[in-house]
């Protein structure tokens, strides 16, 4: 019986009573199922979810409620130029997925044996992945009476027959190999993708064990090859007469392209896998640019890998306007499509720019430090800390943080910034789950923005003045355009009644808490809630902490720690004062992508 590899993480997806029950389109190579879209048949929908695949990585064939109807949406998917021969068509039977191959004449042939594919690592122990940067720019002369589309189209042909050259080949390199590892891999090297320099180790996020490539034009190849260093220029040819003088204009594309080759094949076809990749991106930079009405813009390719998608996605994105910010906002209505026909979760940012992976060789990071901060702030402190011994239910914080306390920053708010440093931690929460790329807030940036407001007197601004829950709220609102729920508590002593409501909100938003109200501030990071005995705990981040990134003295000195009612602070005194008021600052996860 003929086996398919079938990622365990969507035959689960799959075989779920409530799945929706419309066509699910399958994603992977002749051999391989790796990852699902959820799209109508229309060729538009269809070319963009192709667009964000690694070569050789295609829609192979269709899952739907009956087997019957699976192999029509395949063969549809055939008739419309996607799927190939051979096309898929799986469906669930007696509680188990059945993937049958078309035959020839698109009817049902044998069932296939499926064999389990835990995660994306273990399919690429069978593969090399060449990754090939590509900076281009891409120039379009408008005559005055050529169509936008048409013009574009020429220029992008003119750049495909570029890289469509014979005599192009790729400088190869690995970045786990060391100095002198470069290898030129040409059209007509025979040696085996295998024997290529790097570690076998995979290295899918940080790309550690990919092959990066560079391409080389051989000049033999060309008809007239310069003699030695050249400069050439074209002058803009005159347009009829009584027209406008053609006019050139020109943006960066950055090309970027993943290709998986399996092991055992041959370096030449690892290279014409390349090419192929590159081509495919140019000319799916093409239809980015068309949706903007062949505008020339700057365009450039990401690499994700969202949690639990079994296989890479490249996005290509534009550049619609300068400020970062503005730009993620214009390309939601993009982001939105694409989430919808990949099957993400369309209220989280998985496919942000800010979202992309960090691979090997990226020089344009921000390092974590947290929007230019003068020393990196060390994230999630909580980690490796023991639970309490109550018992009973827990919830925690969902994602990063970077602990912001008294000090940072060569900045001296010992005594009153310690409502400052808990913002600062949470907009640093917002950051790190990419809902904006927007820095830390500095001290003066959130008194400047109360005084905006309306809220705080010029004067307020370098003041030492504390600040409370609210106007963290009004902060956050028009900082991040996050909103807040509160949590009011009339006294300390009334708190672990309320433990059941502060983890709900970890459970279901999962951001960090801040602490308020008539005493010191601090930040909350989980309760754990025994509903048996009324014990509860809770999770204190304190941001009255003096010292220096130490890890080891934040952890043992209970900056960050379990405390219980009656507990002392950190810093000294009761944590939570039995007669005093408390608010709970809880910024809530804006519902987008």
């Amino acid at each position: 019986m003929a086996h398919l590899l079938f990622y365990s993480g969507l035959s689960k997806q799959l075989t779920l009573p409530e799945l929706s029950p419309g066509p699910v389109l399958l994603l992977g190579d002749k051999d391989a199922v790796l990852g699902s879209a959820h799209c109508d048949l229309t060729a538009a929908h269809l070319q963009e979810v192709a667009d964000a695949l690694p070569t050789p990585l295609a829609i192979q064939g269709a899952f739907a409620p009956s087997l019957d109807e699976a192999v029509k949406v395949s063969a549809q998917l055939q008739s419309l130029g996607f799927g190939g021969s051979g096309s898929l068509a799986s469906t669930v039977q007696d509680g188990k997925l059945q993937v049958v191959r078309l035959t020839a004449n698109a009817a049902a042939g044998p069932v296939l044996e499926l064999k389990p594919l835990v995660s994306l690592d273990e399919w690429l122990q069978g593969q090399r992945v060449f990754r090939c940067e590509l900076p281009l720019r891409l120039e379009v002369v408008d005559d005055g009476a050529t169509p936008a589309a048409a013009a574009l189209q020429a220029a992008v042909s003119g750049l495909v027959q570029q890289l469509e050259t014979p005599g192009i080949s790729y400088l190869a390199s690995n970045r786990s190999s060391g100095a002198g590892s470069k290898q030129l891999l040409q059209p007509s090297s025979e040696g085996l993708v295998d024997l290529l320099p790097g570690s076998t180790s995979t290295g899918a996020v940080t790309g550690a064990g990919f092959i990066n490539c560079t391409p080389v034009l051989s000049t033999a190849a060309l008809a007239a090859p310069p003699a030695g260093p050249a400069f050439a220029y074209r002058p803009l040819g005159a347009s009829s007469a009584g027209a406008a003088a053609a006019a050139s204009t020109s943006a960066p594309l950055r090309l970027d392209v993943l290709v998986y080759v399996r092991r055992g094949s041959r370096v030449s076809a690892a290279v014409a896998a390349v090419t192929r990749a590159l081509v495919g991106q140019l000319q799916a930079a093409q239809r980015v640019l068309g949706r903007q009405q062949a505008k020339v813009l700057p365009v450039r390719a990401y690499h994700f890998l969202p949690p639990g998608c079994g296989h890479h996605l490249t996005v290509l994105y534009p550049s619609l306007l300068a400020d970062t910010e503005l730009n993620d906002l214009k390309l939601l209505p993009l982001r939105q499509r694409l989430h919808g026909l990949l099957g993400l979760p369309t209220n989280r940012p998985l496919l942000r720019p800010a979202n992309a992976l960090e691979l090997a060789g990226d020089g344009d990071g921000d390092g974590g430090t947290g929007g230019g901060s003068a020393v990196a702030r060390l994230r999630d402190v909580h980690l490796g800390l023991a639970a309490p011994g109550i018992g009973g239910l827990m919830e925690m914080v969902q994602g990063n943080y970077e602990y912001c306390h008294y000090m940072q920053d060569r900045f001296n708010d010992s005594g009153w910034g310690c409502a400052y440093r808990s913002l600062q931690t949470i907009v640093s929460w917002f950051r790190l789950q990419k809902y904006t790329a927007k820095p830390i807030p500095t001290h003066k940036l959130i008194q400047q923005t109360l005084v905006k407001l309306g809220d705080k007197a010029p004067s307020f601004v370098g003041s030492s003045n504390w600040i409370g829950a609210i106007e963290l709220s009004y902060v956050l609102d028009d900082y991040l355009g996050v909103q807040c729920k509160f949590l009011t508590v009339n006294r300390g002593a009334d708190i672990p009644s309320h433990a059941r409501e502060l983890a709900a909100h970890f459970a279901t938003v999962g951001s960090p808490v801040m602490i308020g109200g008539g005493v010191l501030a601090y930040t909350l990071l989980g309760v754990r809630f025994n509903e048996s005995t009324g014990e509860a705990a809770f999770l204190i981040l304190d941001p009255h902490y003096t010292g220096g990134e130490d890890l080891k003295k934040i952890q043992q000195g209970t900056w960050v720690g379990w405390k219980q009612p009656g507990d002392n602070a950190a810093a000294g005194g009761p944590l939570f004062v039995e007669d005093a008021f408390y608010n709970f600052l809880l910024p809530q996860r804006p519902n987008t992508v």
